[in-house]
């Protein structure tokens, strides 16, 4: 009997385990009732948006708070365009590139700023947002809030339409990372988290590369944030402000700001964790913060640092094992 390989064997399981779990993506809205599948959809709005900041934080380095603030943009913008006649994906569009050249804006003085002074800077920014969110109240309705215009797909109803636009938005958004990260400009932008002044011996230009990654992550932020609207069906300013923020960066640290995975796997922990925990009140705020640090304690990479870890180990054990009966030949050796 032949057997495979066991790179082949694991390859062919992972994508066993891929099928089935597309498979179980696809019919959800049949296996679940309509809050799990609305709770499914926040799950891919909030992992959306935690992709943003996969790269402006995870490979540049940049400590950028200004992520609620372009999901606001890509929410307001798109359900006002789409008021005005627009078909919903051209509106996605329209308000993605409105929040990329505001990411740039915001990147040029931006980019001379590091570390503390560079996130109050794009802390500064989210409050200004939220402040035109509630001024501007003939395109967003101000205070009263505004009415999202559901899309429908087809025949589907406005639940199962949701909920394959937020996967489908997720994933075309993970798979665009994770050819970015693969890609030069992925290179070039962890060259520049590394090695910021060194870079420019290696003709890599370290502003351009940051107002791409602030660019990136606002419009990956806006197609959040235009999904977002469609979960939600009701636009208030307050939603964009700092809780939303801290929950997206949970989601991103928790899950592993570096890996295109990591923000999936930190959506599920803090939308299950707020289900869990919402009768508990003001003390979930706490509970997600012993989280946050029992697993930045004991997981600084996140989530899906796990399984390198726990491949880590197992070489570590193997090559203890198999060193073992070598130094005892040795010694043997020796003693003779």
């Amino acid at each position: 009997m032949t057997h495979l390989p066991w790179f082949s064997t694991r390859r062919l399981l992972g994508g066993l385990i891929a099928v089935v779990a597309a498979l179980l993506l696809l019919g959800l809205p049949g296996l679940v009732n309509s809050y799990q599948l609305f709770l499914a959809c926040l799950v891919m709005t909030m992992a959306t948006a935690g992709l943003g900041l996969v790269l402006i934080m995870g490979w540049s380095g940049q400590i950028v708070l200004a992520q609620a603030g372009f999901m606001g943009v890509g929410a307001y913008g798109t359900t006002s365009l789409v008021a005005l006649g627009l078909p919903w994906p051209l509106a996605v569009l329209l308000a993605g590139l409105v929040a990329a050249l505001i990411g740039v804006a915001i990147g040029l003085p931006a980019t001379r700023l590091r570390g503390f002074y560079l996130a109050i800077a794009t802390l500064a920014f989210a409050e200004l947002m939220l402040r035109i969110f509630i001024e501007a109240e003939p395109i967003t309705g101000g205070i009263a809030g505004l009415v999202v215009t559901p899309v429908v797909l087809g025949n589907l109803d406005v639940g199962g339409s949701r909920w394959y636009l937020c996967l489908g938005l997720a994933a075309v958004t993970a798979l665009a990372v994770w050819r970015i990260g693969r890609s030069g400009l992925g290179r070039r932008l962890r060259a520049v988290r590394d090695a910021d002044v060194a870079v420019g011996s290696l003709a890599i230009s370290a502003t351009r590369a940051k107002l791409l990654a602030f660019a990136l992550s606002a419009f990956i932020g806006a197609l959040a944030g235009a999904a977002y609207a469609q979960v939600l069906t009701y636009l208030t300013p307050h939603i964009f402000g700092l809780t939303l923020l801290i929950e997206l960066l949970i989601v991103a640290f928790l899950g592993g700001v570096s890996y295109v995975g990591g923000p999936f796997l930190g959506a599920v922990v803090v939308i299950g964790l707020r289900e869990l925990l919402q009768d508990i009140g003001s003390w979930q705020r706490l509970a997600f913060g012993l989280v946050l640090a029992l697993v930045v304690g004991f997981l600084p990479r996140g989530l899906a640092s796990l399984r390198s870890r726990i491949g880590a180990a197992r070489r570590r054990r193997a090559d203890t094992s198999t060193a073992t009966p070598q130094a005892r030949d040795v010694t043997a050796g020796v003693a003779s």
